[in-house]
């Protein structure tokens, strides 16, 4: 049991680490918990945490397997851009909506559901597989982590638990800290599209260096 605990303690470490840098999931459960409340920003982040489980557990069978680090990315990094460029210009239209207080971006509707969008924004994550392949690899080398149902099954828990309290520190500052968000909302909205859009620009970037490696070699 010890070894069971052990393997959750570090995936708990791992993805709590992981969740604490500013990025595109753990701002936009800020700014769903300061614009919708905490409801809304619990469902977004359930739909983060279970498509990150899914994904690990892939990062698993790939690294018992077959490589599918690479072949995953290369799909994921141009959807992510799309969703990310969309996720951007529905900020930078919701900041003119709310400064001219018109209908005039009716036309580019906004990801409504909370889930729907955790689901999006961590299934396009191309750095997801990569990043838990990495680690998971490492605890294997450490015999932290070894291939069998018990160990990855207390690693995904540790991994789910680590990843809630990282985000859940986000939520709470964006519901209970930032008040009065109808004040800032135009900067929020302003700050969030250039979020979303630079994260897009470096996704493309690493598409575009993917695919000149890859006719080079």
């Amino acid at each position: 049991m010890y070894r069971f605990l052990k393997v959750g303690f570090y995936g708990m470490l791992v993805s709590f680490l992981g969740a604490l840098p500013l990025g595109t999931l753990n701002l936009t459960a800020f700014d769903i918990a300061a614009s919708e409340g905490l409801v809304a920003a619990l469902w977004f982040a359930f739909a983060v945490i279970l498509v990150e489980l899914i994904m690990v557990r892939i990062a698993l069978y790939g690294s018992e397997y077959l490589d599918i680090s690479g072949r995953v990315t290369n799909y994921l990094l141009p959807l992510g851009v799309l969703l990310l460029l969309y996720l951007s210009t529905s900020s930078f239209l919701s900041a003119q909506h709310t400064q001219e207080l018109s209908s005039n971006s009716a036309f580019f509707p906004k990801i409504s559901s909370a889930f729907v969008l955790g689901l999006l924004l961590s299934a396009l994550n191309p750095l997801q597989i990569p990043f838990w392949l990495t680690w998971s690899k490492v605890l294997t080398a450490k015999g932290i982590l070894k291939k069998s149902k018990g160990f990855y099954n207390f690693y995904l828990m540790g991994i789910g638990i680590g990843s809630f309290i990282g985000l859940a520190i986000f939520i709470f500052v964006g519901k209970y800290i930032f008040n009065n968000y109808s004040d800032y909302s135009f900067i929020t909205s302003i700050l969030m599209g250039v979020l979303y859009l630079g994260f897009a620009i470096y996704l493309l970037y690493v598409f575009i260096k993917r695919h000149l490696n890859l006719k080079t070699s």
